[in-house]
């Protein structure tokens, strides 16, 4: 059965209206960690619907995303929890809620139970290997309000859990122009861990290509800031993601903001599932197929695009999540 959430406590807000703050009640939230610049979105997104929203985090993340709040943690298990719990004290009824990405922060979420004493609102939210092929922790999964999950493939190992697609602020890529100018076909692929991400399928494929006597160009992105990586994407023609989990990440969801065919694979169960998704579906063995298909087509490529860009306003816009979210924690 899911856990029903109580009352969030907050501040009401007559003077600004119910149509600005949900039912009228202004939210003190805090996101505890950051995984591909989830937590900065979302806060983002809270923030410009009126709402107290900040990120801490206790590592910086490849891509360079800007927390509020970083404290960084350089010791080994088990002093690296303790020192986070520590610092996170400081924090301690400030904001009415805590939202945790990955994980709370001691192991066996022990630290769970003291913010229900504390009655302030528990939120889990999961983005991958802290929980797949593993399972929730019993303790948090007791106390936590919501448990949220980033992608649909997760809820096998999260049976109460709720898919809160991951957010964009595709107002931001309104202005940003296709690449026009002559070039080699471009083909991209940034993988933020080769063996997670299945690299070996895509340098064998393009290797493959080249020797079939493709006129192509391949750009390999590791260890660069996010904003290289929203340039790249802008000088490509097709986005190669990733082969091996089964669902689409961060880097296909701001690809199709820029109308980019992406490839990646998509579990059977969740394609059939998540019908007309705008990604063309390619299992590790097909990448140079698929890769041909859309070499050789560039109508393909534009129809991709366009409806890759249609979709993420539909269902990633970082502004409707938000106020989901919202939602979420005042039940």
């Amino acid at each position: 059965m899911a856990l029903v959430l109580p009352c969030v406590k907050g501040t009401k807000i007559n003077k600004l209206g119910k149509d600005h703050f949900f039912g009228g009640i202004f939210m003190k939230i805090l996101h505890i960690g950051d995984v591909a610049g989830v937590s900065v979105e979302i806060s983002k997104a809270q923030r410009k619907l009126g709402h107290k929203s900040d990120v801490l985090s206790y590592k910086r993340h490849p891509f360079g995303y800007k927390t509020d709040f970083y404290y960084p943690i350089n010791s080994k298990f088990p002093y690296n929890h303790i020192q986070m719990f520590l610092f996170f004290l400081k924090f301690v009824g400030k904001y009415d809620v805590y939202h945790f990405h990955g994980g709370s922060l001691l192991p066996k979420g022990i630290d769970s139970i003291l913010w229900k004493i504390f009655k302030k609102k528990l939120i889990i939210h999961h983005h991958g290997s802290e929980l797949r092929y593993k399972g929730e922790n019993y303790i948090y999964s007791k106390f936590a309000d919501k448990i949220l999950v980033s992608t649909p493939d997760l809820l096998e190992w999260s049976p109460n859990g709720i898919w809160l697609p991951n957010p964009v602020d595709t107002e931001e890529y309104e202005l940003i122009e296709p690449n026009s100018q002559p070039h080699k076909l471009r083909i991209l692929h940034a993988p933020s861990s080769r063996e997670i991400k299945g690299t070996e399928f895509v340098i064998l494929a393009i290797n493959k290509l080249i020797k079939d006597g493709y006129d192509i160009e391949f750009v390999l992105l590791e260890n660069v800031s996010h904003d290289e990586v929203l340039k790249q994407i802008k000088l490509s023609d097709i986005i190669v993601d990733q082969f091996i989990l089964g669902w689409y990440g961060m880097f296909s969801l701001e690809a199709m903001c820029m109308k980019k065919p992406v490839l990646c694979y998509i579990r059977e169960d969740l394609a059939e599932k998540y019908k007309n998704l705008p990604i063309l579906n390619t299992k590790p063995e097909f990448v140079y197929d698929n890769l041909t298909k859309l070499i050789e087509n560039k109508e393909l490529r534009l129809e991709l695009g366009i409806i890759g860009q249609k979709y993420i306003e539909n269902v990633h816009e970082s502004k409707k999540l938000a106020e989901k979210l919202i939602e979420l924690y005042s039940n």
